[in-house]
């Protein structure tokens, strides 16, 4: 238990696996002779959902530690800027009822509790119009940051929207092409080690065994090594968490030329919510649900 770990494994790709293969091998130098060996095994079966494409503006960090440029980012994942969500229609429904959860903090944040001189005036203004700039940034389409403002760097906090299935092809070519980490496209079908220990390798299809010090599960709902394995249950909290559908689509812009919003659009709906999520390219529009208030 007390070795060091010299090898480890990543079971399952997509945006999570590669994530991690890159911070790891970035982190511990996979790509030297003195760094750690890391493999990421990933189903030639399973292709991307289509979900997962608004990340929170710790990305930026994450994709300087992993070495990617912003701008190759932008350009081979389709991705904008998001400056926060909007929720429309989250209290009344009616025609003004829209709120911003920005990702700039209140002005004054830490120095001084103002939530009671907004209430003083929140029929007037909604209270992130109030203690935010972004929020009227994002109502007159304006960007986080402008031309000449370095890479990561920001005017307004911001993250990202993006193209998940290419956002995970761009990782896999950095990870493979300049971090060092060995890219097995196989099935995993046996675990070898006790339940109550480690893992010692797995068996995969056409590459054999796969040993190593520490294996990460990145397989998603499989969960074939904390689940199928280790047998640790999925733990059901649709008593609390109603919403147990979704439908995730990809729709075009009517107009080419149409603005992209800054921030994810987030309308209530009787059984559930829509996000919509602005691209140059596309749109990615989904609905998620609770099934038992869908009436066909």
């Amino acid at each position: 238990m007390n070795e060091a770990v010299k090898s480890v494994v990543i079971v399952g790709g997509g945006t999570a696996g590669w994530l991690t293969a890159g911070i790891i091998a970035a982190e511990h130098q996979a790509n030297s002779n003195q760094g750690i060996e890391l493999t990421l095994i990933e189903s030639p079966d399973i292709h991307p959902i289509g979900v997962g494409e608004g990340t929170w503006p710790t990305m930026r960090n994450t994709l300087q530690t992993i070495g990617i440029s912003e701008i190759d980012f932008l350009r081979c994942c389709d991705a904008s800027f998001k400056q926060g969500s909007q929720f429309i229609g989250w209290v009344n429904g009616q025609e003004n009822d829209n709120y911003y959860h920005p990702f700039v903090a209140p002005q004054g944040f830490g120095q001084a509790n103002i939530t009671g001189y907004w209430q003083q005036h929140c029929n007037q203004i909604p209270f992130a119009h109030a203690v935010s700039v972004q929020p009227h940034l994002c109502d007159h389409g304006c960007a986080p940051k402008q031309k000449q403002t370095p890479e990561f760097a920001a005017v307004a906090n911001y993250g990202y929207h993006l193209n998940a299935a290419k956002f995970a092809a761009l990782l896999q070519r950095h990870c493979t092409e300049h971090l060092g980490v060995n890219h097995i496209v196989d099935h995993v079908e046996k675990v070898n080690g006790a339940i109550d220990s480690n893992i010692d390798s797995v068996i995969t299809r056409n590459h054999g065994e796969i040993y190593g010090s520490l294996f990460i599960d990145c397989s998603g709902s499989n969960a074939i090594l904390l689940s199928k394995h280790y047998q640790i249950p999925f733990i059901n909290k649709k008593d609390i968490l109603f919403n147990d559908s979704a439908i995730a689509v990809q729709v075009p812009y009517d107009n080419p030329e149409a603005d992209i919003a800054s921030h994810t659009l987030s309308t209530a709906q009787s059984a559930g919510w829509i996000w919509d999520i602005g691209l140059p390219t596309r749109r990615g529009v989904g609905y998620t649900y609770a099934l038992s208030l869908i009436h066909i």
